[in-house]
């Protein structure tokens, strides 16, 4: 499944009912504390939640990812008693819409989550259950729900009351085959639909702001691993595995890329018996070889994104959503535009979307360069300012991008701070000025 959106209220920063569009590039903004975080990482807890595996509605550890020490971390203001209501939108592999939007509520006594409210969506049906309990009950954490099936073409069916346990933010499997079968929709709600969702984790990429530190040697791998990892640990068994037992085609490529856009330096693979090193070669003496370990931080940290877009580009496929935060990280600002282009390239060869949170002003400057100049659509950029101006609770503004590269609104605070020290400059350069008195 491609997740087209997300809904979120009462949710971590977020009082306030908030939905966004996930394009093909989807670009969040704003301060430290808003909340970029929390909706880059959402995808990686609805698709938790959606599997059939989940321990919780919403459990708090996805894949190494930290959400919260409990429930509470994840409502707004840490309400004891609080609810938060969470939701996506996707397109199934047919072509037919899916949509989830459910409400979970805290029962702090007994430090328990109930799903009272969901909504599931396949194509022109959806199906509501509505949590009819008072409180929880202990037996089977079955919970009494009223059910009513909405088609695109008739008036909502009379509801039907069943017992249901949840597994996530769903209806567990058999729970959900029941419902399906006693209101005729075993081919809407079917095995087919799903399966996409028990998969949807396994299509998410996630790289966090900070990548795992390089070694100053790996052993060979024994395996040959498909993508970096969400830390990015498995972008220099990538490399080695490349040269030992292919053609170097990976290697050369990211080599290429550092070469062209990090000061002439190239990456290499130094083979030392069972173990390999990752070194750069200098530019003006190529038979110095410097440890990765022994360069600056930044050419390592941005090793795992070049990693998987190269390897992306030369086999389509893999994940359908990467979520990456800050990849501009540690480096100098004349690197941010060719890391743009790396994600334009690979929205160019298909089928991948990425959600992208920066604090590059330039990474944001090449995006609408690029538009402009008509490498890159519109139509395939989403960019989001989150921001808290009032202290009352964080909102998400989108901007548009005109064909042009233009914008069609720019909310204030938006990388004004060039601007006000340039004004700063100003008024002190002014003061220098003034004939003394």
């Amino acid at each position: 499944m491609q997740i087209t959106g997300l809904t979120l209220e009462q949710y971590k920063a977020f009082p306030r009912r908030e939905e966004l569009e996930i394009r093909p590039l989807t670009v969040l903004i704003g301060k430290n504390s808003a909340g970029k975080s929390s909706i880059a990482r959402l995808p990686l807890l609805l698709a938790r939640a959606v599997s059939g595996r989940a321990d919780a509605p919403l459990d708090l550890t996805v894949d190494e990812v930290d959400f919260g020490s409990s429930f509470t971390d994840l409502v707004y203001n840490r309400r004891r008693h609080g609810a938060l209501t969470l939701g996506l939108t996707g397109k199934l592999q047919d072509q037919r819409s899916f949509r989830l939007v459910a409400k979970v509520q805290h029962f702090s006594e007994r430090m328990l989550q109930v799903v009272t409210h969901c909504e599931i969506s396949v194509g022109e049906h959806t199906l509501t259950l509505t949590w009819t309990g008072r409180e929880p009950e202990e037996e089977e954490g079955q919970e009494p729900y009223d059910v009513v099936l909405q088609t695109g073409q008739g008036q909502p069916s009379a509801v039907s009351s069943f017992a249901i346990a949840f597994a996530g933010l769903l209806p567990t499997r058999p729970f959900l085959t029941a419902l399906a079968k006693h209101f005729d929709l075993a081919q809407t709600f079917g095995a087919d639909a799903l399966r996409e969702l028990d998969w949807l984790l396994d299509a998410i990429g996630y790289l966090g702001p900070f990548r795992i530190s390089t070694k100053r040697s790996y052993p060979i791998p024994g395996g040959n691993p498909r993508h970096v990892g969400r830390s990015g640990v498995h972008a220099p068994a990538l490399l080695g595995a490349d040269v030992v037992r292919r053609k170097s085609d990976l290697l050369g490529s990211v080599s290429t890329w550092y070469e062209e856009n990090l000061g002439g330096w190239r990456l290499d693979v130094d083979r030392q018996g069972d173990q390999f090193a990752l070194v750069l070669i200098k530019p003006s003496d190529p038979s110095v070889r410097v440890n990765l370990v022994d360069a600056g931080t930044g050419l390592s940290q941005v090793l795992p994104i070049v990693v998987q877009r190269q390897l992306d580009m030369a086999n389509p496929g893999g994940s359908t959503l990467e979520i990456v935060e800050q990849p501009e990280l540690h480096l100098h600002p004349a690197a941010h535009a060719p890391l743009a282009d790396l994600y334009i390239d690979a929205i160019a060869s298909g089928g991948r979307r990425f959600l992208i949170e920066t604090h590059s002003e330039i990474f944001l400057l090449h995006l609408r360069r690029r538009i402009a100049e008509g490498t890159l659509s519109s139509d395939q950029v989403a960019l989001y300012w989150v921001d808290d101006p009032q202290g009352n609770g964080s909102t998400i503004q989108r901007i548009n991008i005109t064909p042009s590269g233009d914008v069609s609104t720019w909310p204030r605070g938006v990388f004004s701070e060039d601007i006000e020290e340039i004004k700063g400059i100003r008024r002190a350069q002014a003061k220098h000025s003034e004939p003394p008195r």
